[in-house]
């Protein structure tokens, strides 16, 4: 049995463990992201319904990310035609991550707990389609594109790794405005390094553990997942399956966006299309540009916009106008 922190010290932290199970046959990853969520929703203002189905993708992506064996970035992104068109989610292997979203006014942003179809619009004649992209640092660049399968984020990744990688994965995952839960288990393989080798009883352990996962799901389940800190919550799922905490590690939101990154942009289109711009701003006279990760704005006068042009400029002045 493992030593658990106490609440107090843990209560809704942004954190994400890492645990071993059932003799390190299965292994797991859990984060919570609290505070650090309300940041990066906190320039967007998404509606309900989409806070809810980012969030659960924050959780998953961040899970997944600590399970790379090196660094870099996972980029996960949900496509569909339905009033929600687009999810993303950047995280790093430093278990930072920033966020963007895009739906339509047809959103029924009040009702929760909609099914991924319905939020996507998924049907036969339009799938939808789940991006994973993987990034080393160093190395080669890796993208697997597979049609949306599932009612919700975890059953879709969860067909994923069945599918494309072979490797029986849980997951749940829990979210609103305020916080996103996400716990993740998956087989380890045996002898051999590969999915289709696996230690004796592997498969019978790992069943039984996805019932305890099960039971999460029920109604009271999913409330006792969002108001339950996670070391609380893992003792009380898997205190009898050898559970072990391997680590503890912060998460937190990035963003890196930047005045000077934003001109380097704006430099690229070029005059004719920059006098444009200030000639047909919202704000007549200012070339405005907002981040879609974090929702900072940046404003450009006629001034920025001529030095920004000038050969080797300099970063533009710092009296930044949002």
């Amino acid at each position: 049995m493992s030593e658990l922190t106490s609440d107090a010290a843990l209560s809704y932290a942004d954190e994400l463990l890492r645990f071993g199970l059932a003799e390190g046959k299965v292994r797991g990853v859990a984060v919570s992201v609290d505070g650090s969520w309300q940041t990066a929703g906190a320039h967007h203002d998404y509606p309900p319904a989409v806070a809810q189905l980012l969030g659960q993708c924050v959780a998953a992506a961040l899970a997944l990310v600590a399970t790379l064996k090196f660094n870099g970035r996972l980029i996960m992104q949900f496509r569909g035609d339905g009033p929600v068109k687009l999810l993303v989610v950047q995280a790093r292997s430093d278990l930072t991550y920033r966020v963007t979203a895009q739906w339509t006014d047809a959103l029924n942003a009040t009702d929760l707990n909609q099914t991924l179809q319905t939020l996507l619009g998924l049907n036969a004649a339009s799938p939808g389609h789940l991006a994973l992209t993987l990034e080393p640092d160093e190395g080669t660049r890796y993208q697997s594109l597979v049609p949306i399968e599932g009612k919700s984020v975890a059953s879709a990744l969860e067909g994923y790794f069945q599918q494309s990688e072979q490797l029986p994965t849980r997951l749940v995952l829990v979210a609103d405005g305020t916080r996103a839960v996400g716990i993740l288990i998956q087989q380890v393989p045996g002898e051999g390094g590969t999915p289709m080798v696996r230690a004796a009883n592997a498969e019978a352990v790992f069943d039984h553990l996805s019932i305890m996962m099960d039971t999460l799901l029920t109604q009271k389940g999913l409330v006792e997942v969002q108001a339950t800190p996670v070391p609380t919550l893992l003792h009380r799922l898997f205190h009898q399956d050898t559970l072990v905490l391997t680590q503890v590690n912060s998460v937190g939101f990035f963003c890196g966006c930047s005045r000077e990154g934003v001109g380097i942009m704006l430099r690229s289109l070029g005059r004719d299309e920059l006098n444009a711009a200030l000639r047909d701003s919202d704000v007549p006279g200012y070339v405005s540009v907002r981040c879609e990760f974090c929702g900072a704005k940046y404003a450009y006068d006629a001034v920025d916009v001529e030095h920004l042009l000038q050969p080797h400029s300099f970063a533009p002045r710092d009296d930044i106008r949002h």
